[in-house]
């Protein structure tokens, strides 16, 4: 190719003249190459993050990785550290952009480059120092310092030309002006963003072991949930515990909300210099003003600040990293990570301390507006606006009452006016208020107060909402007894005061909260019947009355109530519909976002499905000023099974440790049973039978008849070697016909293998055959973990045995597996269900990150197969997705287990569908268990 002399003019003036460009020089022999030029050192305190490491080991082929995320979130230690562990294929070559480089970014990389020994052609972008088959790296930090747009233009062809022999390891807090699409269709594009870098539980825990810091778990995970995985807030906290006699005071400053005002933890003065300074003022003023919101969204934006733009300027936020992340919803709803909040929040009261009380009225206008009664009031009441917040609570009393405690931020109780005391709906209005923020203590004493302000003889309406605001502090402190009398007391109250309500809504919602308080008490000590009528009441009334929140509400409850049923199908659609409606909303933590996400989570273990369950988990733990007790209660067990299900031993004691020093009459029915059940299990497996049992004896004393307990009593005897006690306990929990079709197939399997123990062989086959006939409607494996090996022996096809219909044996290696086809309507579940095939072996599931042990014995029941060709094989990466698709998950979330960017999955996703020849998710997950694929 002919020299390019405009080529050589341009490169000149940038810095790359005939005497410096790479290609003068011949490049230093490999002996004295240093492995990396220009990288900065790690720091001193250094975590190997090998799950990472590993995915820049697979990114090195394509010619372009992203690292995009904003400062802290250890982009530069990850490429420095992988170049350093001498993973890198080849020469690598490190060049950090300075700020406003303009034109002499080209010269810092020819720089770089040279030092690197590697030489390119300036002209043609030709790379001649080197055979063909070796594969440098040349890291490109802080991209977005870059904004000459000749040098971008420049630097996308280099990448364009030598993509095939070098992988261009791109660093930015925000997506640089490059033709990245390009790659991205191509599927040459590795995306690392904040999920990816966010530190995991078990990092945290690491990274705690290099500072030399202790903490229990519970504060462990107290503090990558506070801190959102930021890995330099992380390491900011865990500096400040060095050498303290109590770290984990820190913790709970940080969920306290005092990030911003504890000077000696440092987080303050990161924020404010490494992220706040760097900002446009005009998105810095954005963020100001509207942190003292849970969420934000472009109206909010609008009437905040009186721009017109505030579609723009959250878009601009997002996309440039700066901590702002998109929720969804019907007003499009963003919100901004804990501490940075938290510190933005902090820093309003010095920067705007006089303006703070009019956003906040500014705020309540909006939501009220808006018809969002919850967040209106919160707003009104911190801005003293108490003709508003007396206003909302008369026309919202309803919804306010019965949506159950929100999570807000901590903040300062509210300052009543002097009148307070002739006010009684304001009254009201501020127990609403503090009941959302965890004070009940304040929210006892407003209810007082305007119980004494109403006097004698209030009216008909005015017994009404005080009942109301009873029963919600009932609920916001979860006292069965009294949830139950204050409901019946609302309940009378409503037809009482049906003629005095001025909004016709009023009377169905009254009710409706009343109901739904019935069928809480209810579904509380496990009267399923009692709790279903009175749910199915108020779930009717609640659509009728038009307050969304209350819909929220009735539906974890029947999420709950199906839970409890069984019917996992049915569990998870109301749950959904749960999350979606509070995203409407834009609340992100609530008590029924929690156990909305518990129920997910519960349903994914019973399925197998361990790393969907861990995900929800994960999402579901709230950290509260006044933490939740039950809440935290029922995640902290959650958690504790989740390890068990995966055989991790040491985790679920770790897990369960705290809930043993619980008394048991502070623990709802439920929870307890289930904590001292996994006990007695994990005393089993540990060989300690003693424990064991007098545990289940105490259990059986204070809770006799519990179907879950006796369960364990079964196992405690197979343990034993008391076959025959087993049996009859086992037939006991048949006979009493379980209202759960998970306890009906747990009873089933440890039945069969009782027989099995007794060496009637073909009464066990028959009690598996059973199970596997109840299990499959609804894709219930969790009961055959752990017992694949003798189920597998006793459905060997020697001893042609009448098999479960659509169920047939396919030998595989020297073992027969049998397989049974999915989706057929059980008469025990009224509703079909297109589930995936039940299969109780690790490897049908996508493989866990985070947990460790031993794959349990297991048997496999894949669907029948049909037609078993297919255009062109599943890559490793699209079956794996493929396996996720037939799971609850959204693609988002998919691409937040996987540790993928979303554009990523997608592309697999088009893949698969075409592959599989099919357009639809449901269509492929149909086509995938014909093939036999899932």
């Amino acid at each position: 190719m002919a020299h390019n002399d405009a080529a050589e003019r341009f490169l000149g003036g940038l810095g790359w003249s005939p005497s410096t460009h790479p290609l003068e020089g011949r490049p230093p022999p490999a002996e004295s190459r240093p492995q990396v030029s220009g990288a900065p050192g790690l720091p001193g305190v250094h975590l190997a993050r090998e799950r990472l490491l590993e995915q820049l080991d697979s990114a090195v082929v394509h010619p372009v990785t992203l690292l995009c995320a904003p400062t802290g979130w250890g982009k530069t230690v990850l490429a420095t550290s992988w170049i350093r562990a001498g993973r890198a294929p080849g020469r690598s070559a490190y060049v950090r952009f300075e700020p406003n480089c303009g034109t002499a970014a080209w010269r810092q990389l020819t720089i770089a480059l040279t030092a690197s020994g590697i030489s390119v052609d300036p002209a043609t972008y030709a790379r001649h120092d080197a055979p063909r088959n070796e594969r440098t790296v040349v890291v490109l930090d802080d991209v977005h310092h870059v904004t000459n747009q000749t040098v971008l233009r420049r630097l996308e062809r280099l990448i364009s030309r030598l993509g095939d022999r070098i992988s261009f390891f791109i660093l930015a807090r925000s997506e640089p002006p490059l033709s990245l699409y390009r790659w991205r269709v191509r599927g040459q594009l590795t995306e690392l963003r904040t999920d990816h870098l966010s530190f995991t539980q078990e990092e945290v825990a690491g990274l705690a072991a290099g500072y030399d810091v202790r903490l229990a778990q519970q504060f462990r995970y107290a503090l990558w949930h506070v801190t959102e995985g930021w890995p330099a807030a992380v390491a900011v906290t865990l500096a400040a515990m060095v050498g303290r006699h109590e770290p984990e005071r820190v913790v709970t400053d940080l969920v306290l909300g005092e990030a911003g005002r504890n000077e000696e933890v440092g987080l303050t003065e990161y924020v404010r210099g490494e992220i706040l300074q760097h900002l446009d003022p005009d998105v810095r003023e954005v963020m100001l003003r509207t942190s003292i919101l849970e969420t934000v969204c472009p109206g909010l934006v609008e009437a905040l600040t009186g721009s017109r733009g505030g579609a723009r300027l959250l878009a601009q936020m997002s996309r440039a990293n700066a901590l702002a992340t998109f929720y969804g919803g019907s007003h499009s709803w963003y919100r901004y990570r804990r501490l940075l909040r938290a510190v933005l929040r902090a820093e309003i009261r010095t920067v705007l301390p006089a303006e703070e009380r009019t956003l906040h009225r500014a705020a309540a206008g909006w939501y009220a507006a808006n018809g969002l009664p919850s967040d209106a009031l919160t707003h009104a009441a911190a801005g003293g606006d108490w003709i508003t917040a007396e206003r909302l609570f008369f026309q919202y009393w309803p919804e306010l009452t019965g949506s159950g405690p929100r999570a807000m931020p901590p903040r300062e109780g509210p300052h009543p006016p002097q009148d307070i005391a002739d006010r009684p709906l304001l009254a009201f209005a501020l127990a609403i208020c503090c009941r959302d923020s965890g004070d009940i203590a304040g929210m006892s004493a407003f209810i007082r107060l305007g119980e004494r302000a109403l006097g004698e003889a209030p009216s008909a309406a005015q017994a009404e909402m005080l009942a109301a605001v009873r029963l919600a502090e009932a609920v916001a402190i979860e006292d069965v007894e009294r949830i139950g009398d204050a409901a019946v007391r609302l309940l009378a109250r409503s037809e009482e005061a049906a003629g005095e309500h001025i909004y016709a809504d009023s009377t169905d919602a009254a009710r409706a909260v009343a109901y739904l308080g019935l069928a809480g008490s209810a579904l509380a000590v496990n009267d399923l019947e009692d709790a279903d009528l009175a749910l199915e009441r108020g779930a009717e009334l609640a659509g009728k009355s038009g307050f969304s929140l209350l819909a929220v509400q009735a539906n974890w409850q029947r999420a709950a109530s199906h839970l409890r049923r069984g019917r996992l199908s049915a569990a998870a659609a109301y749950a959904r519909r749960v999350l979606d409606g509070c995203r409407d909303a834009g609340v992100t933590e609530a008590r029924t976002i929690t156990y909305a996400r518990l129920v997910l989570a519960a349903v994914a273990r019973e399925r197998g499905l361990l790393d969907e369950a861990r995900y929800h988990l994960e999402e579901s733990i709230s950290v509260h000023a006044v933490p939740d007790a039950n809440g935290t209660l029922a995640s902290s067990i959650a958690l504790a099974l989740l390890l068990f299900a995966r055989d991790d031993r040491t985790g679920a004691a770790e897990a369960l440790e705290p809930l043993l020093g619980w008394r048991s009459s502070g623990m709802p029915r439920m929870i307890d049973v289930a904590v001292r059940v996994l006990h007695a299990d994990l005393c089993l497996l540990d060989g300690r039978l003693d424990k064991a049992r007098a545990i289940l004896d105490g259990l059986n004393r204070q809770w006799p008849g519990t179907a879950e307990v006796a369960l364990a009593d079964a196992r405690c005897s197979l343990a034993e070697g008391r076959s025959t006690s087993a049996v009859r306990t086992l037939e006991g929990v048949l006979a009493d016909e379980p209202l759960s079709l998970v306890t009906t197939v747990s009873a089933t399997v440890l039945l069969a293998q009782a027989l099995r123990q007794l060496g009637d062989l073909p009464g066990a086959a028959e009690q598996v055959e059973r199970a596997l006939r109840l299990a499959g409607p609804e894709s219930i494996r969790r009961p055959f973990l752990g017992h694949g090996a003798w189920i597998s022996e006793l459905l060997e096809s020697p001893a042609e045995r009448s098999l479960p219909p659509g169920t047939e044996v396919v030998t595989a290696s020297a073992r027969p597996i049998v397989t049974l086809k999915i989706g057929a309507a059980h008469p025990a579940s009224p509703h079909p269900v297109s589930a995936p095939p039940v299969t109780a072996h690790p490897a049908s599931a996508p493989p866990a990150s985070g947990f460790s042990g031993p794959e349990p014995s297991s048997v496999v029941f894949p669907a029948s197969a049909g037609d078993d060709r297919i255009t062109e094989p599943l890559t490793e990466r699209e079956t794996l997705v493929l396996r996720y698709l037939r799971s609850m998950l959204s693609l988002a979330e998919i691409a937040t287990v996987l540790s993928v960017s979303s554009n990523t999955v997608k592309t697999h996703v088009r893949h698969v569908y075409r592959k599989l020849g099919v357009s639809r998710r449901r269509d492929a997950v149909r086509r995938a268990r014909e093939l036999s694929l899932i």
